[in-house]
């Protein structure tokens, strides 16, 4: 089926297709679909202790990686710098660049991509090619030059080249302005046949329209028994001789519930080529790519002959400055084999745009610097753009290069070059927005803030400007999280932390969204996913960066308590804030109409006032928790003290909801949902409590009276009232053990695991197996099953080469830092045992027979820095600074440990044999 940019079927992350026996669940919003993840895919290659992951084939196996600084990203290509439609659609995002599209909610914008840097000479510049096939050639769309929130996607099987033209349609409307052009060249003049390759199954015919060289009649196409076959139809047309240019678009009334696999020209009368035109511009040999985990710097090299035949060497280096937030850099090293004029071009390419336009480009050729404005639909948020062109750390005067009409802007210099010296081409980006979080935005406007970051940078030299972000990176790294011999495994938790790392930042107080800034997947929306799997990774090593998530939510309080305001009614007025299940940037709800979730997530509530109370015992701010989380707690508490309702037997109920189980809705007495609400309740009578506020009474008798079930006769918490058996999405009752803490015996806690385990979805989220581990770790579980679940949690949903999550077995979101998140927390609060409390932390340490052992270090609590070495005899946990930190071990006991001084405790392993796991 025609799907949005990054598809996402609803009820929340559940990929399907449209024969699905759940499509009665299903409504197609903003998501993500990615090249499906193999079940352990082959590594990248290794270097540095598991920091720098590499490849030298991007041909197969490969999905491209993206750099950040938690306010600036971009997703690079294969190709080192640039725009791609595949495997992935590059995306370069900004935080907080949210859109209000006419008739739909808010969504994150896509800027112009701002990582092109071309180099050659005329017959062939590197970066700036235009691919195109020949006349009597198979043309696959998902080559051609794509924009207008058009993409490519691959979930269908049987198309030509693996993948093919998606996103006409979104969310069921029309993406009006989705266009691919495919040039053609050596076509004969006159009559010919053109040829198109489709997926329809809409059930009834859908229109698109087709342009020959700017002549656009409408086509429409009949229906197919399934999104996974392809019909063909054909168009008579009229060409020039030599080269002509072919459009897919969406027009005006267009149903555009289409896929398109490619299109063809052929003599009329002929036989329908077979022949696959090449992708390629030119030819590269030598290539290799790799990030560099410490720095953030994506490097790509390689050496390549133009169709001219020039031959060139290139290492590209981009990078977003963890320094300055808002610097993105590209610099190329260029040895041309060949000797003669060089031009370099310098691009805001417009086919990245997303819910955004363009607007004032400009080029100062004195001081060769590119500008533009960029404002999002709905003219939500400003952004101004500027580049700084710089060849050899030397100005070269400018020329503007015409305008495409997709958004995009340039500027080329031209200057001599001689075979075998190397020149240095470097472009300073300076970003900057009406909604910046991190700096006074009555200084001055973006645009003139964008110019100021993008000149200091150029007048210090790259050299500067990367040892700046590499100083910024390795304070960072001073916590870290590694496993002593275990290369592999250390890569994929320094990847993980990189990801969530280069989607938030200290200052940035826009929160991050299942993909974090990797792509506009989810519509850039904000869930639970952050509250509740990558903030508690952020917090234990970062807290001045994870309390943005926190300070997110309060700043958008307003909009939450609207949303409650709208929910009562005369017979049951509901009281304080309702936080949205997808929230963006107003705090309001802003789950698609078409989609329960928003009315029946409430538990997103709870998620919220979790993270709120962790950060007061991280941080024991005691100033911070009464002017900045008291609002959001006292609200939360005021929300559930209305929304439960009193049970005629006794006690309360909260009905009509879905838990974290996304398969099932309109429940009552949720197991999770009623296990946060109460939590929440008893957080805010607490906080009360430290800050001399007086507490409702209905908090505690709402708290105490909500019921979380047990099933006597199998000894485990049923879901919801009248759950019997049914299949499960996602960790949703094993949440109550952690991170809700709800007492039971071990006993039932090792049930719910064990019966879950049977009952959740093997094609549901990555971040399931992490919850079981964390759990199964604190019980002791025996045998394998603590290992088994680790490696569950990461093997099947891994992409090569650079430890990327995809959301699940099949695809889904990507990059996707839910799952990252939850894989991080194993090694922080499952091997370690490590809680939080107000008074005290507590350790319970536990490991497996098949790790060597898990170092942790740099840990905040309280004014304190302490590192934790989880060993296979014992468990070291040393003060690096800070007043004496009281520890809670595992006999009950608490222990004061001094700045320099070490504890140790044994660690735990499970019973049983586990030294043999499949």
């Amino acid at each position: 089926m025609t799907r949005s940019r990054f598809h996402r079927d609803r009820p929340r992350r559940l990929v399907q297709s449209a024969a699905s026996v759940l499509s009665a669940l299903a409504c197609v919003v903003l998501g993500a679909v990615a090249v499906p993840a193999s079940a352990a895919p082959p590594p990248g290659r290794l270097t540095g202790e598991g920091w720098v992951l590499s490849t030298t084939d991007a041909s197969k196996n490969y999905s491209p990686t993206f750099v950040g600084n938690g306010y600036l990203a971009a997703r690079v290509p294969a190709a080192g710098e640039g725009y791609s439609s595949k495997p992935i659609v590059t995306q370069s995002e900004l935080a907080g660049f949210y859109a209000r599209p006419a008739g739909q909610n808010e969504q994150r914008a896509s800027l112009p991509s701002w990582t092109t840097l071309g180099f050659g000479r005329s017959g062939g510049v590197y970066g700036t090619g235009n691919w195109s096939c020949a006349f009597d050639q198979l043309c696959p769309a998902a080559y051609g030059k794509i924009s207008g929130g058009a993409f490519v996607e691959s979930s269908h099987s049987g198309s030509t080249v693996g993948g093919y033209l998606a996103g006409l349609n979104t969310n069921g409307q029309p993406t009006v302005g989705g266009t691919d052009v495919i040039e053609i060249r050596d076509a004969p003049a006159g009559t010919a046949t053109l040829a198109v390759r489709y997926g329809n199954a809409s059930g009834g015919p859908q229109s698109i329209h087709l342009g020959v060289n700017g002549t656009r009649q409408q086509l429409t196409v009949p229906s197919l028994s399934s999104w996974d076959d392809w019909g063909v139809v054909t168009v008579p047309v009229t060409l020039n001789a030599g080269a002509n240019t072919l459009e897919v678009t969406v027009a005006q009334g267009d149903e555009a519930r289409v896929n398109v696999d490619y299109l063809a020209l052929y003599p009329d009368g002929g036989q329908r080529p077979t022949q696959v035109a090449t992708d390629a511009i030119g030819t590269t040999n030598e290539y290799e790519q790799s990030l560099d985990l410490r720095t953030g710097v994506l490097s790509t090299s390689f050496d390549w002959t133009s169709p001219a035949g020039d031959t060139t060497s290139f290492a590209y280096e981009v990078n977003a400055n963890r320094a300055d937030g808002h610097l993105g850099t590209v610099s190329v090293k260029a040895v041309p084999h060949w000797s003669g004029t060089a031009t370099v071009v310098d691009e805001f390419d417009g086919r990245g745009l997303n819910h955004a336009s363009t607007s004032d480009p400009h080029v100062d050729g004195r001081t060769a610097t590119l500008s533009q404005t960029v404002v999002s639909d709905g003219k939500l948020v400003t952004a101004g753009l500027n580049s700084v062109l710089r060849v050899n750390d030397k100005t070269m005067p400018t020329e503007t290069i015409a305008a495409s009409g997709d958004g995009s802007a340039g500027q080329s210099a031209a200057f001599p070059v001689h075979a075998g010296r190397t020149y240095r081409i470097t472009k300073y980006v300076g970003v900057a927005s009406s909604a910046d979080t991190d700096r006074s935005l009555k200084a001055a406007s973006p645009q003139r803030a964008a110019a100021d970051t993008a000149s200091r940078a150029a007048k210090g030299g790259y050299q500067q400007a990367l040892a700046r972000n590499d100083g910024a990176w390795a304070r960072l790294w001073r916590s870290g999280i590694s496993i002593p011999g275990d290369t592999t495994t250390t890569a994929r938790i320094h990847a993980s932390m990189f990801y969530l790392l280069a989607s938030m930042r200290a200052g940035v107080t826009w929160s991050a969204s299942p993909g974090g800034l990797s792509s506009d997947g989810y519509a850039g929306h904000v869930f639970w996913d952050m509250e509740t799997w990558m903030y508690p990774a952020l917090l234990a090593q970062f807290p001045d960066i994870a309390v943005g998530a926190n300070t997110y939510r309060q700043k958008l309080l307003p909009g939450a308590e609207a949303d409650a305001a709208k929910l009562s009614t005369p017979t049951q007025p509901i009281k304080g804030a309702k936080f949205p299940w997808e929230s963006a940037q107003s705090g309001t709800e802003q789950t698609p109409p078409c989609c329960t979730t928003g009315k029946s997530e409430i538990h997103i509530n709870s998620d919220v006032a979790l993270a709120q109370w962790q950060y007061y015992e991280a941080s024991g701010d005691r100033t911070w928790l009464r002017d900045k989380a008291w609002p959001v707690l006292r609200d939360i508490a005021d929300y559930w003290a209305t929304r439960a309702v009193p049970d005629p037997t006794g006690g309360y109920d909260i009905n009509d909801v879905m838990g974290p189980d996304e398969y099932h809705d309109n429940v009552n007495n949720s197991a999770t949902t009623n296990a946060g609400a109460q939590a929440s309740l008893r957080i805010a009578i607490r906080a009360a409590g430290i800050l001399g506020r007086t507490a409702d009474p209905a908090w505690s008798k709402v708290a105490d009276g909500l019921k979380i079930p047990v099933d006597a006769t199998a000894n485990i918490h049923p879901e919801f009232s009248g759950y019997n058996g049914q299949t499960v999405k996602q960790a949703d009752v094993t949440l109550l053990q952690y991170p809700w803490g709800v007492p039971m015996s071990s006993g039932l806690a090792q049930n719910d695991l064990d019966y879950y385990k049977q009952h959740t979805d093997p094609n549901g989220p990555s971040m399931t197996d992490a919850i079981a581990a964390i759990n199964s770790a604190a019980l002791g579980s025996p045998g394998c099953t603590v290992y088994t679940y680790l490696r569950d949690s990461a093997d099947p949903f891994l992409a090569a080469p650079f430890n990327q999550w995809y959301e699940t077995r099949n695809g889904g979101a990507f990059t996707f830092t839910t799952g990252e998140g939850g894989y991080l927390q194993e090694f922080l609060y499952g091997f370690t045992g490590l809680r939080w409390g107000t008074d005290s932390i507590t350790i319970n340490p536990f490991l497996p027979p098949q790790l060597p052992g898990v170092d942790i270090t740099g840990v905040k609590w309280q004014g304190r820095t302490f590192d934790l070495s989880v060993g296979q005899q014992a468990t070291k946990l040393t003060l690096r600074s800070g007043p004496p930190l009281p520890v809670r071990t595992a006999d009950g006991s608490v222990r004061k440990v001094t700045p320099g001084k070490t504890l140790q405790t044994p660690t735990r392993h499970p019973a049983g044999d586990a030294t043999q796991c499949s």
